[in-house]
């Protein structure tokens, strides 16, 4: 046995030129693979955004809903009864929509609003600039700082926008752990202020988000 596998290292090695064309080829093999999977992973993550950056353990959302990027809204007595729920401690709706904003420089440039729960603002971003609070002044926004920020001409605390003919003000620039798949800015502001601001069909809640359980459901 030790000698064929001597005779067969020999057969390996002897040709340096196969040998290193061989070990090229099993190394761009590894990337590939590592790099497929990778990006695989990120589009996972870029397209879960909304879910990972909100961080609610459970989601009560419509039947029809396929992607967190398809938001479909819900009565909102949907939330009564899931606050109703055994094992419930509690439960706050949540909108996430999409909105056309108008920059000071005249262009257009359509982006998310998350509107978070009054009273708990459950899921806000992690605030660097400005003070979460201000969220409730008014027409208060906190505008995500990633890759997609430039496309909001870089705004500062205290920039101005439109959004339906509302005046909107930059209140806050925040992080978030993962940013959106479709390269469209981020912006955080109040659930009556989104919506307030952007047309909605009859249902407005587009999602109830479950916060915290007791037990099983």
């Amino acid at each position: 046995m030790r000698g064929i596998l001597k005779l067969a290292y020999k057969l390996l090695v002897n040709d340096k030129a196969k040998f290193s064309a061989l070990l090229v080829g099993i190394t761009f093999a590894v990337f590939l693979i590592m790099f497929i999977t990778s990006m695989f992973v990120g589009i996972l993550d870029h397209a879960s955004s909304t879910v990972i950056n909100i961080g609610a353990s459970m989601w009560v959302m419509d039947p029809a809903v396929q992607t967190p990027a398809n938001s479909i809204g819900m009565p909102d007595y949907v939330l009564d009864a899931v606050r109703s729920m055994q094992g419930v401690d509690y439960a706050v709706p949540l909108y996430t929509g999409t909105a056309l904003v108008k920059l000071p420089n005249g262009a257009y440039q359509a982006a998310n609003v998350v509107g978070l729960d009054d009273t708990s603002l459950f899921g806000r971003p992690q605030v660097f600039e400005g003070n979460i609070e201000n969220i409730y002044a008014e027409n208060g926004f906190i505008v995500v700082r990633d890759g997609d920020y430039p496309k909001l001409g870089s705004p500062h605390v205290g920039s101005e926008f439109e959004l339906n003919d509302y005046r909107g003000v930059i209140v806050g620039v925040a992080n978030v752990t993962a940013s959106g798949l479709f390269g469209i800015p981020t912006l955080y502001t109040t659930y009556n202020r989104a919506i307030q601001y952007i047309p909605n069909p009859r249902y407005t809640s587009a999602t109830a988000a479950l916060l915290r359980t007791r037990g099983a459901l």
